[in-house]
């Protein structure tokens, strides 16, 4: 039962054995060192306290100081001087010894230092107390001898004088005459007068040294007086007593005790116990003190860590945690045969149930999942709550995606069920994106993300779980620094515009061209068009981007009138750029102050972005289309337009998706489409653009389906404006390959 207590080592034991016993001989055999009863019974005590603890190997003040001295390795683990206090089995909280010693030092010092101003002042005191029992020694006695010489003054013999008074201060007289330097009788004058207790009178020196002060020392109408006198190097007590009414006076000289300095008193065997006995009391009261506050500290700092570490709800670790879970799963992985696999699990649609059941209910139903969750695999893996309706579990399998496959499908067996809140059946359904270490990657932070993305693309598909797979990645730390830096490229006009030529099949003529914008980054090159537009969709950057390709296209459409090429301009808009309120000022600027006028501007726009908010959409084209603005829609025939709004919109052009023109020659069914959509644009009275034109052979059936507009490499690939007008220079609509 005590073996879980032991802590004290074997050369521990055997000092404190003999220690203890040397005490109480101390205390016991050799009184005689320190002469006193009360510091003899302590000194004993502590002994027997000594050889007790030795005994049973059981240091009270080592359990309260929490230290322990048997070896290494052995210690048990309440009491061992380097344990770590453990929080749920996985983060070490960080071990207060220093603070421990810390604190003890900051109350012991202070102790102590109380502890030597209490000596000075018992020294003091002690010396105050041993110069008034010598003064009053002397007082008696001298009162003595006074009566003493008056008796005799008057007729009494000295036997009879001194036999009436008390047998102990006929002692004391005889002692003080005894002990005296100089005893003796002077007349008012200061000059020795004969008398029966007159000793010292052959010390000439101290006699003549004496005489010398005693006339001005002797007060004129006081009956006592004492003082300090030094004689060489010796310090004497003086004291001068009137006799009685006479203008006699009796002065005695006794030595100052010269045993009481500070330095023997501070040495002496009593102090020394004293401070010995009062230094290991405040040793271990401060010890005390300090572990009942760091104590409480240490409660109150792992409470406060268990709630930043834990979900409040659930009690499951939370996204803090999740790091520090990973981290000793990894320590502990045999890497040849294992592989840590992250599970983030999200449950489809949880906001229906918080607005339909309530929040207390879609609480109670993530206390459930979180309850099943650690039903799979228990020991194996950890379930931690990432926030909200997402969780993740971390575990390890054999090293294969087989197994983390197969750790997928036990959590949507255990959570695809049918759960029950307050008797109302609930049915999930969840996905599950998974991330495996350290094949994907070695650091925890990276494995969630993954997992995260992962996530994220196995909701965007509507599957069950999807692997982390690097191609897919668009969170990357390229995509976040280009982002930033797209904002400074548009700011600072970094931006270029490259312009692709539209002509007429029948007339062989330039019909516009598409501008299109470029962008080289200095660390990374030339970026590609479909990345950062699609980052600045998704950022809100495109109305900012859009307006810089609009300024800077009628900048150069007015270059180039200015030279006299008149060449219609097409730029895209993004879905969103039709609800921007900045978009139809600026383009009325353009068209009026510009010269975008004259129906030199067509916007081209996919069939998506009509059908977000058709009626905003078709409003906002009316409006520029009143002002001369063309509309055309591009890659007609892959969005999910309807042909009821398709009818309303101030549509001028139709331009054909490229996957409708490449394998015509290959598929009836594509040439059927082809031809119906070009007739399918007449009808409604638009041009129609075919995109993508790569072949002579492609530009012949298109010639033959009655096709308006040509597009593409086989025309011309997007070139720089000066490229653009050399091509113009150049190029004879009769000998295609030259101008491919």
């Amino acid at each position: 039962m005590l073996e879980k207590y032991y802590n004290m080592g074997q050369i521990d034991r055997l000092l404190r054995f003999l220690f203890g016993w040397g005490l109480i001989f101390l205390g016991i055999v050799f009184t005689g060192v320190i002469n006193d009863s009360l510091m003899n019974g302590l000194i004993a005590m502590f002994g027997v306290i000594n050889v007790m603890t030795s005994v049973f190997r059981i240091c009270p003040a080592y359990l309260l100081a929490r230290i322990s001295t048997l070896p290494k390795g052995r210690a048990n683990k309440r009491n061992r001087v380097d344990s770590a206090i453990i929080v749920d089995g996985f983060d070490d909280v960080k071990d207060n010894r220093i603070l421990r010693r810390k604190l003890q030092i900051s109350i012991l010092l202070p102790m102590l230092a109380l502890l030597v101003i209490f000596a000075v002042i018992a020294y003091k005191l002690d010396h105050r107390s041993m110069m008034m029992s010598i003064t009053r020694q002397v007082d008696v006695a001298m009162e003595m001898a006074a009566k003493q010489i008056i008796s005799t003054d008057s007729g009494s013999d000295t036997a009879s004088a001194v036999g009436s008074a008390p047998p102990e201060l006929v002692q004391m007289v005889s002692s003080l005459s005894e002990n005296s330097e100089l005893f003796v009788q002077q007349d008012a004058n200061g000059q020795i007068v004969d008398s029966a207790f007159s000793k010292g009178e052959g010390n000439e020196a101290l006699l003549r040294a004496w005489l010398r002060q005693s006339p001005s020392l002797l007060p004129a109408h006081e009956s006592d007086a004492r003082g300090m006198l030094m004689f060489g190097d010796e310090e004497l007590i003086w004291t001068s007593m009137r006799v009685g009414s006479t203008d006699t006076w009796l002065s005695v000289i006794v030595p100052s005790p010269k045993e009481h300095t500070m330095t023997a008193y501070l040495f002496s065997p009593g102090f020394l116990v004293l401070i010995f006995a009062v230094s290991w009391l405040a040793i271990w009261s401060s010890t005390y003190i300090v572990g009942i506050f760091v104590d409480k500290m240490e409660s109150n700092s792992r409470r406060l860590q268990h709630r930043s570490m834990h979900d409040s709800l659930t009690g499951l670790p939370n996204r803090q945690k999740v790091e520090s879970i990973i981290n000793k799963r990894m320590r502990a992985l045999n890497s040849e045969r294992e592989c840590l696999v992250l599970v983030m699990v999200d449950i489809i649609d949880f906001r229906v149930i918080n607005e339909t059941l309530g929040y207390a209910l879609g609480d109670q139903l993530l206390v459930q999942v979180g309850n099943y969750l650690k039903e799979v695999e228990p020991g194996k893996t950890d379930v931690v709550r990432m926030g909200g309706d997402i969780f993740c579990l971390v575990g390890v399998i054999a090293h294969n995606r087989v197994n983390a496959s197969r750790l997928a499908n036990l959590v949507h067996d255990k959570l695809e069920c049918t759960h029950e809140l307050n008797g109302i059946p609930i049915g999930l359904q969840i996905r599950t994106g998974l991330s495996l270490g350290p094949a994907d990657s070695v650091k925890p932070e990276d494995l969630v993300r993954f997992a995260d993305i992962a996530l994220a693309q196995a909701k965007t598909q509507r599957i069950k779980d999807c692997f982390y797979q690097h191609d897919q990645d668009s969170h990357s730390i390229r995509k976040l620094t280009l982002l930033a830096r797209l904002r400074t490229a548009i700011e600072r006009n970094e931006l270029t515009l490259v312009y692709q030529p539209k002509v007429d099949i029948g007339t062989q003529a330039l019909a516009g061209v598409e501008v299109l914008v470029r962008w080289h980054d200095d660390e990374y090159g030339q970026v590609s068009p479909v990345e950062f537009v699609s980052w600045a969709e998704k950022s809100g950057l495109i109305d900012k981007l859009t307006h810089w390709v609009l300024t800077n296209a009628e900048k150069q459409c007015q270059e180039w009138r200015d030279r006299g090429y008149f060449i219609p301009f097409a730029v895209n808009l993004s879905p969103t750029n039709l609800f921007d309120k900045e978009l139809i000022p600026l383009i009325t600027r353009l068209v009026t102050e510009g010269s975008f006028g004259d129906g030199m501007l067509e916007l081209e726009i996919t069939e998506n972005a009509v059908m977000e908010d058709p009626e905003r959409a078709v409003q906002a084209m009316r409006v520029l289309s009143n002002m001369g603005i063309r509309f055309a829609i591009d890659d007609f025939g892959t969005g999910l337009s309807s042909f009821s709004y398709l009818r309303t919109l101030p549509v001028s052009n139709l331009k054909i998706d490229r996957a409708f023109i490449v394998d015509t020659s290959q598929s009836d069914k594509d040439a059927v489409l082809l031809r119906s959509m070009i007739e399918l644009g007449h009808g409604l009275g638009c041009v129609v653009t075919a995109e993508g034109v790569e072949d002579e052979a492609t530009m012949d059936r298109l010639r033959q389906y009655r096709c308006d507009h040509v597009q593409g490499y086989h025309v011309c690939r997007p070139v720089p404006a000066e490229e653009l007008v050399r091509w113009l220079q150049t190029c004879d609509w009769q000998g295609s390959e030259r101008a491919a």
